[in-house]
C-alpha cells in the first residue's frame, strides 16, 4: 500500500519484536511457561498485523462482534441486505461460523472446512467424559455429525471448496448447509466467505463472527484473529443482559489494543427490553409508584435509552479513569470514549416497520399483537425501536473515511503494540504479587480454612440452585396432569355436532261426491324435520384443534411464573453472598438472573386437522337427513377428536420431557457462570504452600524483573 509507504519502517518493526524477544530472555527463569507463551503470542499476532496491513489491495476490514444471541447475524441482513434472511441465525455456540462477505465480480461462496488433523482432535475430545466446554462441545459436534450420517473425511480432505451462485434465493438454499443452526455440513465447516456482486462491498471485508464464548476452540481462534487485523468494530450487546461482565472484559481490555481504530457499541434487541417498562395502564393508575413504566413506546423507548446510556458512560468514565491513572495513551482514551452513547436498535422492528403485516412471519406477528396495545401509530413506532437509519449513516461514514482509518492505523502499530505489551507484563506483575501477598499472609492452615469456606458456599450454591429448580419441574409435572386431563374433558364438549331443522312442501289430495260426480281437492302443508350438515363437524374440529393448542400452552405458562422464578433465584445469590462486599456487584448478578430467565423459550404446539377436515367436507355434502348418513359423520367426527386428543397428550408429555432437559442445562449454565474459577486460585496456592519460602523469593524476582521491563517501555 504505497499511501502508507511513509510508516512502513521494516526497521522499527523488527526492533519491536527483538525487544520482546529479549524481555522474554530476561524474564525467563522467574515467570510461568504460560506467561512466555502469551509473550511470544504477541509477536506471533503483531507479525500477522504487518504482514495483513501491508498486503496488496488491503481492505478496510469491519467486524461485527458480540455474544452467542447477540443478533449479529439479524444486524447485518437488515443493514446490509435490507432485511432479506441471507445469513442464517446461530443461536447455539456450536453453530455458529464465522462468515466473511467481499466483493467480486462472481458470486462465490467459498467454504473452509477443518482440516484433518483438527477433526481427530474434535474425535479424541468427543471421547473424554469431563464436563468442560471444549469436551462437551466436540461431543455434539461429532453427535451432529454422526446423527447426519455424514461421512466427513470426504469433505475434510477438500480443505476449500467453491460454489457459485446467481440470486440471493440460490445463495440461501445453499449457505444454510453449511453455516445455519440444522445446517447438513455446519459441524464441519470452520469458515465461510461470500464473494458478492455487490458495489458497495469494494474495498471491503466484513465478517459475521461466532460468538465470542463459543466453546469451539478452532472457531474461537479464527475470531481472535480476525480481531488482530480488524480496523472497525459494531460491538452488539444485547439491551436486556447490557454491558453485562463478558461484554465489558472483550470491549474494554482486548479491542482497542488489538488495533481497533472505530468501535460502534450497539445496543441491540431493542424491542426485547420493551416488556420490562410496558404494561397496561389500569382504572385510576398513573403510573405514580413506578416512573420507570409507561403505557406507549415512545416513553417506554426513553426510559430504557437513559438507562442504557447512563449504564455505558458509567462503565466508560469509569474505566478511562483507570487508564488514566495508568498512563495509558490517548489514543486507547479516545477509543473507549466512543462507546459513552451507545445505539440503540431493533433490526426485527426495523425489518417489521419496512413491510405490510400481512408479509409478517409468526414472530413477528405475535411482537405486533403485543406492542400494538400500548401504540397510536404502530408502523411509527416500530421505526422508532429499530433505528437501524442511523447506523447505515455511521456504516456509510466509515466506508467514506477508509483511507484516514487506515492512515491512523499505521501510524499506531507500534504505540498500540507497546501498549498491549504494558499491559501484558502489568498484568503478570499483579498476578505475582497477588500471589505472593497471599503466600506471605497466610499459612497453610488459614488457607485450608478459606479453601473449606469455599467448599461449603460452593455446596450451598448447588443445593439451592437444584432445589429452585427441582420445584420448577415439580410443577411442570403437576400442570401436565392437569393438562391432561383437561384435555380430555375439553374432547365431550365438541362431539355433540349441532343438529338443525329444515321443511319440505308436501301437495296431497282427497275426494268429495257420488258414484256419477266426483271432485279431486288438492292442498299443501309443511313437513319438519331434522339434518346436520359437514361444516359443524369441521367446525368442532377446527375449534378444539385450538382449544386444545392453548390448554397444551398454558401448562407452561401456567408451571413458569417468571417473575417468582426471578425472585427465587436472586435469594439464591443473595444468601450465598457478600452483598455487601466489593468483590461482588449486585447489577452484574441481577443480570445474570435475567440472562437464565431470559433463556427460557416457551415450547410452540402445532396440530394440523386440515387433512381431515378436506376429508369430511369431501365425503360428506349437502344435508345429512338419513340416520346412517348422521351416525357416520358424528363417528368420523369422534374419530378425528380422539386423534387430536391423544397427539396432545402425546405431544405434551414429550415436550415436557424436552423441555426438563432444557431447563437442566439452564440450570447447569447458571451454576457454572456463578462458581467458574471459585477455587482454583486456592488450590494453585495450595500445592505452592509445599516450598512456601522457595515461592516467595521466586515471586519477589519475578515481580522485580518484571518492574525493570515495565519501566523501559514507559
Amino acid at each position: 500500500m504505497n499511501v502508507f509507504s511513509e510508516v512502513n519502517d521494516g526497521n522499527a518493526f523488527s526492533n519491536f519484536t527483538e525487544g520482546i524477544e529479549t524481555i522474554i530472555a530476561n524474564i525467563s527463569g522467574t515467570t510461568s511457561k504460560e506467561d512466555i507463551a502469551e509473550l511470544n503470542k504477541l509477536i506471533t499476532n503483531f507479525r500477522i498485523k504487518i504482514a495483513d496491513f501491508y498486503s496488496e489491495n488491503r481492505k478496510l476490514n469491519i467486524g461485527v462482534v458480540g455474544q452467542v444471541k447477540a443478533g449479529k447475524s439479524s444486524f447485518l441482513n437488515t443493514l446490509l441486505f435490507h432485511g432479506e434472511v441471507i445469513l442464517p441465525k446461530a443461536s447455539t455456540p456450536k453453530t455458529a461460523t464465522l462468515t466473511k462477505m467481499e466483493y467480486s465480480e462472481n458470486n462465490i461462496m467459498q467454504i473452509e472446512y477443518y482440516s484433518v488433523d483438527e477433526w481427530e482432535v474434535l474425535v479424541d475430545n468427543s471421547r473424554i467424559d469431563l464436563e468442560y466446554e471444549v469436551y462437551t462441545s466436540a461431543r455434539e459436534i461429532i453427535g451432529m455429525v454422526n446423527a447426519s450420517g455424514l461421512d466427513p473425511y470426504q469433505y475434510l480432505e477438500k480443505g476449500i471448496e467453491k460454489i457459485q451462485f446467481e440470486t440471493y434465493g440460490e445463495l440461501i438454499s445453499h449457505l444454510n448447509d453449511y453455516v445455519g443452526e440444522d445446517g447438513k455440513f455446519t459441524p464441519i465447516v470452520k469458515a465461510v466467505t461470500l464473494f458478492l456482486n455487490k458495489e458497495e462491498f469494494k474495498e471491503l471485508s466484513i465478517v459475521d463472527t461466532p460468538g465470542l464464548n463459543d466453546p469451539i476452540a478452532s472457531r474461537t481462534i479464527r475470531t481472535k484473529e480476525f480481531m488482530e487485523v480488524c480496523d472497525v468494530v459494531f460491538f452488539l450487546s444485547q439491551s436486556t443482559s447490557f454491558l453485562d461482565k463478558s461484554d465489558w472484559e472483550l470491549l474494554s481490555s482486548q479491542l482497542p489494543q488489538k488495533g481497533v481504530k472505530k468501535l460502534v457499541l450497539i445496543a441491540s434487541k431493542y424491542d426485547s427490553v420493551m416488556r420490562d417498562v410496558l404494561r397496561v395502564q389500569e382504572e385510576d393508575d398513573t403510573f405514580d409508584q413506578d416512573r420507570n413504566t409507561t403505557d406507549n413506546i415512545p416513553k417506554a423507548c426513553k426510559i430504557i435509552k437513559k438507562k442504557l446510556k447512563e449504564r455505558a458512560k458509567s462503565k466508560v468514565e469509569e474505566y478511562v479513569k483507570d487508564l488514566e491513572r495508568r498512563e495509558c495513551s490517548p489514543e486507547l482514551i479516545e477509543i473507549i470514549k466512543q462507546c459513552a452513547e451507545p445505539i440503540l436498535v431493533s433490526a426485527l422492528a426495523y425489518d417489521m416497520s419496512k413491510k405490510p403485516i400481512e408479509h409478517y412471519n409468526s414472530e413477528e406477528k405475535n411482537i405486533y399483537n403485543v406492542l400494538c396495545q400500548f401504540s397510536e401509530d404502530i408502523q411509527s413506532d416500530l421505526g422508532l425501536l429499530g433505528n437501524i437509519d442511523l447506523v447505515t449513516n455511521i456504516f456509510e461514514s466509515i466506508v467514506a473515511e477508509k483511507e484516514e482509518i487506515l492512515k491512523m492505523k499505521s501510524r499506531s502499530f507500534i504505540p498500540n503494540a507497546t501498549e498491549e505489551l504494558k499491559q501484558t507484563l502489568s498484568k503478570f506483575r499483579e498476578k505475582s504479587e497477588k500471589r505472593l501477598a497471599l503466600l506471605s499472609g497466610n499459612d497453610r492452615e488459614h488457607l485450608l480454612a478459606q479453601k473449606q469456606n469455599t467448599e461449603n458456599q460452593i455446596g450451598n450454591i448447588k443445593l439451592d440452585l437444584v432445589t429452585v429448580f427441582s420445584e420448577l419441574n415439580v410443577k411442570l409435572e403437576s400442570e401436565k396432569a392437569e393438562g391432561i386431563k383437561e384435555l380430555r374433558t375439553a374432547s365431550k364438549d365438541y362431539l355433540e355436532i349441532k343438529e338443525r331443522t329444515g321443511s319440505d312442501t308436501k301437495t296431497n289430495s282427497y275426494t268429495t261426491g257420488h258414484l256419477f260426480w266426483k271432485k279431486t281437492h288438492y292442498y299443501t302443508y309443511e313437513e319438519h324435520y331434522s339434518y346436520l350438515i359437514a361444516s359443524d363437524a369441521i367446525d368442532n374440529l377446527r375449534k378444539y384443534s385450538v382449544d386444545a393448542v392453548n390448554q397444551v400452552e398454558e401448562v407452561f405458562t401456567d408451571a413458569l411464573q417468571l417473575k417468582e422464578l426471578k425472585r427465587k433465584l436472586l435469594n439464591v445469590i443473595v444468601n450465598n453472598f457478600d452483598m455487601g462486599s466489593e468483590k461482588y456487584d449486585s447489577s452484574l448478578f441481577r443480570i445474570m438472573v435475567e440472562e437464565t430467565v431470559s433463556a427460557i423459550d416457551f415450547p410452540i404446539i402445532k396440530v394440523d386437522v386440515s387433512e381431515t377436515m378436506d376429508g369430511i367436507a369431501a365425503k360428506f355434502t349437502g344435508e345429512l337427513t338419513s340416520a346412517g348418513e348422521k351416525i357416520s359423520l358424528g363417528t368420523v367426527l369422534s374419530t378425528a377428536i380422539s386423534r387430536i386428543n391423544d397427539e396432545m397428550c402425546n405431544k405434551l408429555a414429550e415436550t415436557v420431557k424436552a423441555f426438563k432437559n432444557s431447563i437442566k442445562d439452564i440450570s447447569n449454565s447458571m451454576q457454572t457462570s456463578l462458581l467458574e474459577n471459585v477455587n482454583k486460585e486456592f488450590q494453585e496456592l495450595l500445592e505452592k504452600c509445599e516450598n512456601k519460602d522457595a515461592e516467595i523469593e521466586r515471586y519477589r524476582t519475578s515481580i522485580y524483573a518484571l518492574e525493570t521491563e515495565i519501566r523501559k517501555l514507559v
